[in-house]
Formats: structure tokens, C-alpha cells, sequence
């Protein structure tokens, strides 16, 4: 069950992150990090028996997220990473890696056309895609849907 603890700051980390992708193609260590810390240490005193499936939400989603990086060579940046590690310390591992398939669907049902008119215009689709408002939105539908059930 999500408290306002983890909801109300995620809507913040989310908001910011989404702003600052889109405006400046940045997402900044001083929205994920701290944010990583707060829902650890929440995790830490509300959830002890939980904690290190939310310390293990950290390693695995910024760890795939990582490796993910390396493969694209530089296509997802480091603030996503770290943005997908901060769910990860909100959520879990499982809750989290749901959040990445979401992420993945949202952002494939969006691109995908854009790339294809590209291709039919023979434009260039050499752009990047910020990431942060989709993973804002597969968590918030994913926080969303668990406040209901």
C-alpha cells in the first residue's frame, strides 16, 4: 500500500525530472540522489522487514537501465538511470520493473509513429526522445492503479 510519504514526493522527483528533461535535455543528481536517500531511509524505518527488496529495486532497475545505456551507446543518459533507480527505492524491484515495461509501451506507442513519418517524409530521425516523461508516466499509472486495488 502507497502512502502520501512515497506519493507526494514522487509526484515532486517526477515533476521536476519531467521539466528539466524536456526543457534542457538534463535530468539533475540533485532531483534523483536525494530522492534515492529519502525513500531508502523511508523504506529503512517503515518497511524493515521489506527494506531490501527496495534496496535491491535501486541495483536491478538502475542496473538494466545501465546496461541498456551501454548498449543504445549513450541513448538513455545518466538521469535516467538514476530516475529509474529512484523508483526502484519508491516501489521495489517488482513494482519497478513493471513501471519499465509501462515506460517502454508508453514510449514506444509514441515514438514509433513519429519515426515513421519521419522515415515516409525522409526527414532526419537523428533526434533525441526525453525520457523522464515516460517514465513519470508509467509510474504514475502504476502508483495510481495500486492506490484503487
Amino acid at each position: 500500500m502507497l502512502t502520501a510519504y512515497v506519493f507526494i514526493p514522487m509526484l515532486i522527483i517526477m515533476g521536476v525530472a519531467v521539466y528539466t528533461d524536456l526543457r534542457s535535455k538534463m535530468i539533475y543528481d540533485w532531483v534523483t540522489l536525494p530522492g534515492i536517500a529519502y525513500f531508502l531511509l523511508y523504506h529503512a524505518f517503515v518497511h524493515t522487514d521489506r527494506w531490501f527488496s527496495f534496496v535491491l529495486g535501486v541495483v536491478v532497475l538502475g542496473g538494466i537501465t545501465l546496461v541498456m545505456a551501454v548498449i543504445s551507446r549513450g541513448q538513455l543518459g545518466g538521469g535516467d538511470i538514476k530516475l529509474f533507480a529512484v523508483v526502484g527505492a519508491a516501489l521495489g524491484w517488482q513494482a519497478g520493473l513493471l513501471v519499465m515495461g509501462l515506460t517502454y509501451l508508453l514510449a514506444g506507442l509514441c515514438v514509433i509513429p513519429i519515426w515513421i513519418a519521419a522515415k515516409v517524409m525522409k526527414r532526419s530521425n537523428k533526434q533525441e526522445i526525453p525520457m523522464a516523461p515516460y517514465i513519470a508516466s508509467g509510474t504514475m499509472f502504476l502508483m495510481m492503479v495500486s492506490f484503487y486495488y
